[in-house]
C-alpha cells in the first residue's frame, strides 16, 4: 500500500541520513590513509625468513645497504645473528667491531636468534660466552634479546614497530622513614 511504501520511504532515508553523519562523506578533510609501516633492512638478510615474515605481518620492507644492522625500525638499529653465527663472530672478534659501531646510536638492540638448551655446547666455553653476553649488555649498553627462531625475530620488530612513544612522567619524592 501507499501508506507502508511511504513509511518506508522515510525510514530509508532517516538511516541514509544517520549513515552519512555517521561516515561524515560530504566532509572537505582527506581521510587519513594508514601507511604501512617501513622497515629498512639489509639486502644481504635477502636470505633469512625475517624479511618474509615481516611481510606476512604487514609491515614494509624496504632492502638497502645498510652500513650498521640489519634493521632500521623507527630509528632502532637491531643487529640480528644466529646463536652460531654469534659465537663464530666472537672467536673471529668481528663481533667487536660491530658492537662499537652499533654503540654509535642512540637506540641498538642485538637479537640472538635460536636459544635452546643446546646454545651454549660448541664453539666457545658457556662461561665465556654468558661472560661476553655481560660484557654486551653492560660494557656495551646494547641489550640482548633472545628469540627462538626467525619468526620471533620478525614479531619483535613488528612490535617495535608498532610501539608508540609515550612520553614518561618521572616525579620522584622523598621517602621518610619513620624513626621509632
Amino acid at each position: 500500500s501507499k501508506k507502508t511504501f511511504k513509511r518506508l520511504k522515510v525510514y530509508i532515508s532517516k538511516i541514509l541520513i544517520f549513515l552519512m553523519v555517521l561516515l561524515d562523506i560530504f566532509s572537505k578533510r582527506e581521510i587519513e590513509k594508514k601507511e604501512k609501516i617501513r622497515i629498512e633492512v639489509d639486502f644481504r638478510e635477502k636470505n633469512s625468513l625475517v624479511p618474509s615474515e615481516l611481510m606476512k605481518l604487514g609491515l614494509e620492507v624496504e632492502f638497502k645497504q645498510l652500513n650498521v644492522g640489519d634493521y632500521i625500525v623507527k630509528g632502532v638499529v637491531v643487529e640480528r645473528k644466529t646463536i652460531s653465527d654469534f659465537k663464530s663472530s666472537i672467536v673471529n672478534k668481528r663481533i667487536m667491531t660491530q658492537l662499537l659501531e652499533l654503540k654509535q646510536f642512540d637506540k641498538s638492540i642485538l637479537i640472538l636468534e635460536g636459544i635452546n638448551e643446546g646454545m651454549y655446547l660448541g664453539g666457545i666455553h658457556e662461561n665465556a660466552f654468558r661472560g661476553f653476553l655481560l660484557s654486551v649488555a653492560l660494557d656495551y649498553k646494547i641489550p640482548i634479546i633472545f628469540v627462538h627462531n626467525e619468526e620471533d625475530t620478525a614479531k619483535y620488530i613488528s612490535v617495535l614497530a608498532k610501539k608508540e612513544r609515550k612520553e614518561i612522567s618521572f616525579r620522584a619524592s622523598k621517602i621518610f622513614l619513620s624513626g621509632s
